[in-house]
């Protein structure tokens, strides 16, 4: 392979990046702040947990028709409409003030955001070299650690005051930053040129025909032979144990942005901004690292280890005595969840068909949005029925699930014995 087919840091590779950054502030924002918004209108914490379900129950539904359409037309276009109507919802979302509107307008924020996270995860994965697939989507999931280090402490400084005005100006910023991105998806170039490199309108598709006749695919890979695998929901079998696995973490994840702020309020701490950006120096550091360990040694290596130590972190924070403490176990939180979202990403490309990335893009997503709509509101009612404490002991609980089932069921060590069986009994 060529010196130019290895390039990582593409124009285009920047620019998507950049799009994912914003619609990652746009969540970070809303996951930081909606809890305060919905106790600040009179709400009960798992009020704050439905809107949170809401929208990834609608993101979820809509993802495996996102994941085909941007397999059929192409990312750019659905990539500038998803954003451009998220900038609308976001608007919205600062001139509506009952509970029922917001469940509403939230609703289709999911549905505008799970149309350009599903493109921008199977754009990022086009313009990627396949052997660096591990590498380059550790390193683009840095759009995360980003806003994760700055979108929380600039969201509470916004509404520091409380106020219905600090509400909608926070509402309004986010909705002027999708906006610029619609606007920079315009400058994605790849599918164009490969339109007019092969004279033929549907640029998607070609992008794919012409990318798998060049690149020769890897038996570990398995995937890209004729016929296409079956499906189920719009997904390839392949990806479903994964997703499983994912689904199960991310139920863990859910609770740890949207209610730390009100975890650290009901221990007497001072606003956890810091806590913010420790936990994502930690996401940074493992991104540039873990992705390359990937490529060379494969999944196993980095989530196993990596979802025990979750574990471990997660039944420490409810004795957290200080905010100090509260900060130090943020960076080996950050580092563990740095390792373990890429991983899954990249693990569910692998395994999913060259020519369907559309919908293995779809897949990631959906199992994140899934964990989201279950987690969020659970532990919601755990802290409204108990106390925040249960957050955590219960997210410990879903990671120590998700560890066991990719241990007997979802580990490459697993899917390549699954592979060896299949390939003996055709023989």
């Amino acid at each position: 392979m060529d010196n130019a087919r290895e390039r990582l840091f593409s124009k285009d590779y920047l620019l998507i990046m950049f799009s994912s950054m914003i619609y990652a502030m746009m969540n970070v924002f809303f996951l930081a702040v909606i809890p305060l918004y919905i106790v600040w209108m009179g709400g009960l914490t798992v009020q704050s947990g439905i809107v949170l379900m809401v929208y990834s129950a609608v993101a979820l539904a809509v993802r495996p028709m996102a994941g085909m359409l941007t397999d059929k037309f192409g990312r750019v276009k659905l990539l500038v409409c998803g954003a451009a109507m998220s900038a609308v919802t976001c608007a919205l979302f600062g001139l509506v003030g009952t509970f029922p509107l917001l469940l509403v307008v939230r609703a289709f924020n999911g549905l505008s955001f799970s149309v350009s996270s599903t493109c921008a995860g199977a754009a990022i994965a086009d313009v990627i070299p396949k052997s660096r697939l591990g590498e380059g989507i550790g390193i683009f999931g840095l759009y995360t650690t980003i806003s994760q280090a700055i979108g929380p402490g600039i969201a509470l400084r916004i509404v520091e005051g409380n106020t219905l005005r600090d509400y909608r100006t926070l509402f309004f910023t986010i909705a002027c930053m999708c906006a610029f991105s619609a606007l920079t998806n315009c400058f994605i170039t790849y599918e164009r040129k490969m339109k007019k490199s092969s004279g033929d309108s549907k640029a998607a598709p070609v992008f794919q025909r012409e990318k798998e006749k060049k690149e020769k695919p890897s038996p570990a890979l398995q995937n890209d032979v004729q016929p296409l695998p079956k499906t189920l929901l719009g997904f390839e079998y392949a990806v479903f144990a994964p997703m499983v696995a994912l689904v199960l973490t991310q139920i863990g994840f859910s609770g740890l942005t949207a209610y730390v702020a009100l975890f650290a309020g009901w221990k007497g701490f001072e606003a956890p901004t810091l806590y913010y950006t420790v936990c994502a120096f930690g996401v940074f550091i493992s991104r540039i690292v873990f992705g390359k360990v990937v490529d060379r040694h494969g999944a196993d290596r980095v989530l196993i280890p990596s979802m025990f130590a979750i574990i471990i972190i997660l039944s420490l924070i409810p004795s957290a005595k200080s905010l100090t403490m509260l900060i130090l176990l943020g960076f080996p939180l950050g580092l563990s969840q740095g390792a373990i979202f890429p991983t899954f990403n990249s693990m569910i490309f692998i395994r999913c068909s060259t020519s369907r990335r559309g919908t293995a893009s779809g897949a990631y997503f959906s199992a994140i949005d899934l964990g989201y709509a279950i987690g969020a509101p659970l532990l919601g009612a755990l802290a409204d029925a108990f106390d925040y404490r249960y957050i955590y002991w219960a997210s410990a609980v879903f990671i120590g699930l998700a560890l066991l089932f990719f241990i007997f069921v979802t580990s490459d060590k697993r899917y390549e014995a699954r592979l060896n069986r299949s390939a003996q009994e055709s023989k």
